[in-house]
C-alpha cells in the first residue's frame, strides 16, 4: 500500500511539474507554430513554360532556405503549372497563380499542404486579392485591345466561380472595406484604375489621363496609391481618396526617371525601381530626387529587377537571370548594403511574406 501511495504521489508531482514546464514554456515563446513555413517568405518561380521549372522557394527568418515547398509537402498533388504569377493569402490559405494551366491552385499558407485546385473561369489570370469571402483574380483573356478582360470572383467556401467583366489592361489588383481595386495597365498601355463595390457589383472607373498608365497599386489607411508611366516620359504617384473615388494628389518623378515601376509603401515611405536602381522618397515630400538608394549588377536581358519588395527593414530583389536556370535573390538594408545573397528557382518574380 506505502508503495502504491509513494508511486501515485510521485506521479501526481510529475504531472504538476510537467504542465507548470509546459506552461512557462508557452508563456516564454508568445505562441505556438502555425506551421513550418510560419515565419519567412515566399518566393514565387514563375519558370518558362515547362510546369517543372516552376517552384516556390521558401526562406526562413532563420535563414533557412526550402527549395520547391510544393512538391516537397505534396509529392503526389497535380502539378501548379508554369508561367507562375501571384500568391496571395487569406488568414489561413495561399492562393497560387498558375497563367498558362488557367489555374488556381490552394494551399494551407502554414504547412503548404494541398487543399484543391481551382480551374473553372479562367483565361491568362494574372493577380489576385482576397475581400468577404470571396478571392478576385484578374484575367487579361485574349491579350488584345478591348474590354474583353475579367475578374474571377471565387467563392472560398466551395470554390466555385463566376466572372465580371472589368474592361481593357486589368492586372494588379488589392482591397479593403468591401471593395475591390484593378489597376488597368500593361507595359504603358491603359489608364485607368476600376473600383468594385463587392456588395453592389458597381464598377466606377477612375481616368488617369493620357501618358500614365499605372503598374502598381496599394491601400494604404484608406487611401489608394498608384504609380504609372509609359516608355516615354517619367511616371507619377497618384494619391486617391477611397471616399470619394477623387484623385487628390501627384506627384511628378524627375524627368531622368523613366519606367519606373515597383511601388511599395513601408513605414510612410515610397520605394520603388527604375531598371537596375531602388529609389525612395518620404510619404509627406512632395517632390523625389533621382539619387538611387542602390544599384545592383545585373546580365539578365529581360529579368532586371524581376521582383521586389521592402519588409521589416529590408530591401528585397530577385532578378531573372536566364529564365533557364535557377536564380538569386538579394537582400539589402535600408541604407543599400548587400546582406544576403541566396539562390532559388527558375524567374524569381515576386515575394510574399507569410
Amino acid at each position: 500500500m506505502k508503495k502504491q501511495f509513494k508511486f501515485l504521489a510521485f506521479t501526481l508531482l510529475l504531472s504538476v511539474l510537467i504542465t507548470s514546464c509546459s506552461n512557462d514554456d508557452n508563456d516564454d515563446s508568445g505562441s505556438s507554430s502555425l506551421g513550418a513555413y510560419d515565419n519567412g517568405y515566399f518566393v514565387l518561380n514563375e519558370g518558362n513554360g515547362n510546369p517543372a521549372t516552376a517552384s516556390v522557394t521558401f526562406v526562413g527568418d532563420d535563414g533557412i532556405v526550402v527549395e520547391d515547398v510544393f512538391r516537397l509537402v505534396n509529392p503526389t498533388a497535380d502539378e501548379i503549372g508554369s508561367y507562375l504569377q501571384d500568391i496571395f493569402f487569406d488568414d489561413t490559405r495561399a492562393f497560387i497563380i498558375s497563367g498558362s494551366a488557367n489555374q488556381v491552385t490552394v494551399v494551407d499558407r502554414y504547412t503548404f499542404e494541398y487543399i484543391a485546385t481551382i480551374n473553372s473561369n479562367f483565361s491568362a489570370p494574372r493577380f489576385g486579392t482576397v475581400e468577404n469571402g470571396k478571392a478576385y483574380v484578374t484575367n487579361s483573356a485574349e491579350w488584345n485591345t478591348g474590354a474583353d478582360d475579367f475578374l474571377t470572383v471565387i467563392d472560398l467556401n466551395d470554390y466555385s466561380t463566376t466572372t465580371i467583366i472589368v474592361g481593357d489592361y486589368s492586372e494588379k489588383i488589392t482591397s479593403d472595406d468591401d471593395y475591390v481595386y484593378i489597376s488597368n495597365g500593361y507595359y504603358g498601355s491603359g489608364n485607368a484604375v476600376t473600383i468594385l463595390n463587392t456588395n453592389t457589383q458597381v464598377l466606377t472607373s477612375i481616368d488617369l489621363g493620357v501618358g500614365n498608365s499605372p503598374n502598381s497599386i496599394i491601400e494604404e489607411d484608406d487611401d489608394l496609391f498608384l504609380l504609372s508611366y509609359d516608355y516615354g516620359s517619367n511616371g507619377k504617384i497618384f494619391k486617391i481618396n477611397t471616399a470619394t473615388n477623387a484623385i487628390e494628389s501627384t506627384i511628378d518623378l524627375p524627368a531622368s526617371l523613366v519606367a519606373a515601376k515597383n511601388l511599395v509603401i513601408e513605414d510612410d515611405t515610397f520605394y520603388f525601381t527604375v531598371d537596375a536602381s531602388v529609389y525612395s522618397a518620404s510619404m509627406s515630400s512632395t517632390t523625389i530626387s533621382d539619387i538611387a538608394l542602390l544599384t545592383y549588377n545585373s546580365t539578365s536581358t529581360y529579368g532586371v529587377m524581376y521582383g521586389f519588395n521592402v519588409e521589416d527593414n529590408k530591401i528585397y530583389i530577385s532578378d531573372g537571370g536566364d529564365f533557364n536556370s535557377n536564380s538569386n535573390v538579394y537582400e539589402y538594408s535600408l541604407s543599400g548594403s548587400l546582406l544576403n545573397t541566396i539562390t532559388v528557382g527558375v524567374g524569381p518574380n515576386s515575394f510574399h511574406f507569410n
